[in-house]
């Protein structure tokens, strides 16, 4: 339930003073700039604080906002240097909604509030080996048993699922039925017997997804997320959530992105040469015109769905023309760079955007979601 409350600008600022630093011009000199599926040997301590500060950030009641006051929250927090939050994306944008919207209530009284505060982290599995962007060939089945189902199959590319308290699991429970008939949500706990998790090494060096094997794992009758069959409906709330946030409260970008780049030319000796400038400008206009149409749906409510999609093409043309400043500045030998260097951070940023792009929706996908359910435009 959003909390109904009258935030000012000044009592927001006031709170985080007493317990965050300031972002400051020092930042873009050594903060990193990594991307939103990146790992490392600090995760463990990334997730802890992570919870800790939503904890805090609940009982203060910033958590449970209108989209209004959380886009006011949402200014005056960009100022301060935060924990990473990204751990707790998928409970809060992408379980949260699904449970909100078709979640029976004593599904949103287990679940919601502990999401809200951090103690459940979650995991989202939809994709699957064989189905790629695909949703609607979902191929993992859930059959009855006695209290509930026995869930068997393979998803891949799960963001989390190795420190996930909980998971979104997309399944079909028809088999008789195809593509988007036939599918079911679920809530399903993650050291349930026959979950099996595995990383998938990255290019980047980092391990942030997983695939998961799942052997007749069974889930109570009482996990189910809406309807029986009624899991597609289900799924394109979740995805509408994932890039709404990855759009907003958790987007994808780096904060100070362009600073960081500015700082990367001064280091290189090329903060004076035009094609530099001119980089550095392309760079500044999509991460203005991004932010531009991030708080212009946060402050209408009927534009939220079409912003959502919008401001994910433009994060992925956004890193796109990022990259394109890296390699200028930096020529091709920053690929190379390994280690802890702020460079080696632009080379794992630069092969870890594949990543971006697909996350909520390949660019493909978003232009269909925008032309049929927001244009009104027929199906091609």
């Amino acid at each position: 339930m959003v909390r109904m409350q009258d935030i000012d600008a000044a009592s927001v600022d006031a709170w985080l003073a007493a317990r965050a630093p300031l972002h400051t011009a020092q930042d873009a000199q050594h903060t990193g700039v990594a991307l939103i599926e990146e790992s490392g040997a600090d995760e463990g301590a990334v997730v802890e604080a992570a919870r800790a500060w939503q904890r805090e950030w609940y009982d203060a009641g910033y958590a449970e906002l209108g989209a209004a006051d959380a886009a006011v929250v949402r200014s005056v927090a960009a100022n301060y240097r935060l924990p990473d939050l990204r751990p707790l994306l998928i409970g809060l944008h992408i379980l949260g909604p699904a449970l909100r919207e078709h979640g029976t209530a004593a599904l949103q009284r287990r679940y919601l509030t502990p999401i809200l505060r951090g103690e459940i982290l979650a995991c989202q599995l939809f994709s699957e080996p064989e189905a790629g962007s695909d949703l609607a060939g979902v191929r993992a089945k859930a059959v009855r048993v006695p209290g509930g189902w026995s869930v068997s199959g393979q998803k891949v590319w799960t963001s989390n699922a190795h420190f996930a308290d909980v998971a979104e699991l997309l399944v079909r429970t028809d088999s008789a039925s195809s593509r988007h008939a036939g599918l079911s949500m679920f809530v399903m706990h993650m050291d349930a017997p026959g979950v099996d998790v595995r990383p998938l090494r990255q290019m980047t060096g980092g391990a942030a997804f997983n695939e998961v094997f799942l052997n007749d794992v069974f889930v109570p009758e009482e996990n189910l997320i809406g309807e029986e069959g009624t899991g597609w409906r289900v799924a394109m709330t979740s995805l509408s959530g994932e890039r709404a946030a990855l759009g907003g409260e958790f987007e994808a970008v780096p904060p100070q992105l362009v600073e960081k780049l500015a700082a990367m030319a001064l280091r290189r000796g090329r903060s004076e040469d035009p094609l530099v400038w001119g980089c550095l400008a392309d760079a500044a206009v999509a991460d203005f015109a991004h932010r531009a149409v991030v708080e212009h749906g946060a402050a209408d409510p009927q534009l939220a769905g079409a912003a959502a999609s919008v401001t994910k093409l433009m994060v992925t043309d956004l890193l796109e023309v990022v990259t394109s400043a890296v390699l200028e500045i930096g020529d091709a030998e920053v690929l190379l760079e390994r280690g802890a260097s702020i460079d080696a951070q632009w080379s794992e940023f630069i092969l870890g955007k594949p990543g971006v792009a697909i996350a909520g929706g390949a660019n493909e996908i978003q232009k269909n979601v925008i032309a049929e359910r927001h244009l009104g435009l027929p199906k091609g």
